[in-house]
């Protein structure tokens, strides 16, 4: 995971500064509500649902769901981990330019890092495998999580 280059980007223009580079705070400030930033904290560091001894994302669970999945992938956790955990960026963000497409997958191994750090620390004896798709023919980056 690099520096992420939002230079490119129509929304910091007029944020770019040439001996200092971008003001996160500034740009924040300006653009980002309190509600905003509440509602992506919970995206980057989520909260979690411990079920049928697995984890899953708290804003993506619904036990019906998952009991039908453990139905259909006949009990395999990890694979229900699997399918339950994942988010496609898309149905989060709805980029208004290349260079916003450009830029989500830098935002994808953002999320994926962060939630490594959150499953870590709410988890400490388990393990897990946390991904980022986004190959061709994929709907967009895609963000997901199982247990190892």
């Amino acid at each position: 995971m690099g520096i992420v280059d939002l230079s490119k980007l129509p929304q910091a223009d007029g944020w770019m500064t040439t001996a200092d580079g971008f003001d996160v705070r500034a740009f924040l400030l300006a653009n980002v509500t309190v509600g905003e930033a509440a509602a992506l904290s919970l995206l980057f560091w989520p909260e979690f649902v411990e079920y049928r001894d697995c984890v899953f994302l708290g804003a993506l669970f619904d036990k019906r769901s998952v009991d039908t999945w453990f139905e259909e992938l006949k009990g395999d956790r990890s694979a229900v981990e699997n399918v339950v955990n994942h988010l496609h960026l898309w149905d989060v963000f709805a980029p208004r330019s290349e260079s916003e497409y450009a830029i989500l997958p830098e935002v994808a191994s953002r999320v994926a890092a962060m939630w490594r750090a959150a499953l870590r620390d709410a988890f400490p004896a388990r393990e897990f495998v946390v991904a980022v798709l986004g190959e061709e023919g994929d709907y967009g980056p895609t963000v997901s999580f199982r247990s190892a």
